[in-house]
């Protein structure tokens, strides 16, 4: 008994009181104990009175497995690395008083007259939040959605209609047999300054020439196919490639657009990554890519060596490229990292959950991105709906590689 209270003193997340405490399960290198076992029976009872729902006869049997899977879970985040910083789990704890319409200060002296520890409250709400994290690295590291599954869920919901209008203007001049090098060259002037109309006056074969070729407004479902997908992948004042259709060259201008529009700030990323998942390791890595650093800003090629010492092997084969980084398509740590980074300085290393990172922002750029948005909410409800499942397996496989030793069985001091 003495090396289970040794055990339950420095298990993390436990009480001051925990020390005493009555051990109900081992879980690896953690614990259960009767005291927040009890303050999670507490709350569920409490769930179930306030939805007005009977409450299950074995509870207690149910919530004890729910508890040894929840710290299972816990623990392989805090292998992988997924911790909840104080900031992030003060402002959940906001949010939840916010939904109860009451201050912290007023949920903290709630709990306190209901016998319940502050403490536990907030240890359950950063293993909430920790698990969901591990969630969502699931769903994202093993779980893939076909693009067919994507785009049948699009057309039932009617999410691939885009409601948007343009405005444009276009040139067109015939005959690309032999007209395709005159495309090239007056679009090449116009990137670099020429006016658009005076290049419709001079070049267009249009009827609409005199007009500055302006089309006028048009939806998506008005414009010609060839039209509406360049005009999605540009910005306002931005010029097409030279487009070819069955009537001629055409370069487009995109003067204006109105309607649903999301705009992000994307940014061209290089990394290189050492793999580590022990506080050592990390050390380790750091020091690693600390010397790599000072390498690349004595003069060495950052591309050359990431494809040396990267162990992201699919952005190692191009230099450490990760291409163009749109905002939440990366973890927290990177995201802040690089975005605070200014363009063409190397970070100094950056730990993740995946290991231990340097960066360069070669370039940002402004994206209309409301299209790919409504693509990637439906991609993440449907890899979340066939993660959920194949979760709740893997968990499975984590509790049968565990070492889990159920010590006592929980007193129940409560009525059912």
């Amino acid at each position: 008994m003495t090396i289970l209270l040794l055990i339950a003193s420095v298990s993390p997340g436990l009480g001051h009181a925990a020390f005493m405490d009555r051990v109900l399960v081992i879980v690896n290198e953690d614990v259960i104990t009767q005291a927040e076992f009890d303050y999670r029976l507490k709350s569920v009872i409490q769930d179930f009175r306030t939805s007005e729902r009977e409450v299950p006869q074995d509870l207690p049997k149910q919530l004890l497995e729910g508890m040894i899977s929840d710290m299972l879970q816990v623990q392989e985040a805090e292998r992988r690395g997924i911790e909840i910083n104080d900031q992030d789990l003060d402002r959940a704890i906001e949010v939840f008083a916010g939904q109860q319409e009451i201050t912290v200060g007023q949920l903290k002296a709630s709990l306190e007259q209901e016998g319940q520890s502050f403490e536990l409250f907030r240890g359950s709400i950063r293993d909430s939040l920790v698990i969901s994290r591990l969630t969502d690295f699931y769903a994202q590291r093993r779980v893939q959605v076909p693009a067919y599954e994507i785009e049948t869920e699009m057309r039932v919901n009617n999410l691939d209609q885009d409601n948007s209008e343009y405005q444009l203007a276009h040139i067109l001049i015939k005959n690309p047999e032999s007209n395709t090098g005159v495309a090239t060259r007056v679009r090449d002037e116009l990137v670099n300054g020429l006016s658009f109309q005076q290049a419709v006056l001079t070049y267009s074969e249009a009827t609409d020439a005199q007009e500055g070729g302006v089309i006028g407004w048009r939806t998506e479902q008005q414009l010609p196919t060839i039209f509406a997908e360049a005009v999605k992948q540009m910005q306002v004042g931005e010029v097409s490639p030279v487009l070819t259709s069955g009537s001629g060259l055409h370069i487009l201008k995109l003067l204006d657009r109105r309607g649903d529009l999301t705009e992000i700030v994307q940014s061209k990323v290089r990394h290189i990554l050492i793999s580590a998942e022990s506080e050592v390791a990390r050390s380790q890595a750091s020091k690693k890519l600390f010397n790599i650093r000072q390498r690349i800003i004595g003069g060495e090629d950052f591309d050359q060596l990431a494809r040396i010492f990267s162990d992201d092997s699919v952005s190692a084969a191009a230099g450490g490229s990760l291409g163009w980084v749109s905002p939440g398509e990366m973890v927290r740590p990177f995201e802040d990292a690089f975005e605070k980074l200014p363009l063409g300085e190397i970070s100094q290393p950056v730990a993740t959950q995946f290991g231990v990172h340097i960066m360069v922002v070669e370039d940002r750029r402004k994206k209309n991105v409301t299209e790919q948005i409504k693509r990637r909410r439906v991609e993440n409800f449907l890899r979340r709906k066939r993660a959920d499942r194949e979760y709740k397996q893997w968990v499975g496989e984590l509790m049968e590689g565990a070492y889990i030793e159920r010590v006592a069985d929980p007193e129940v001091a409560v009525n059912l």
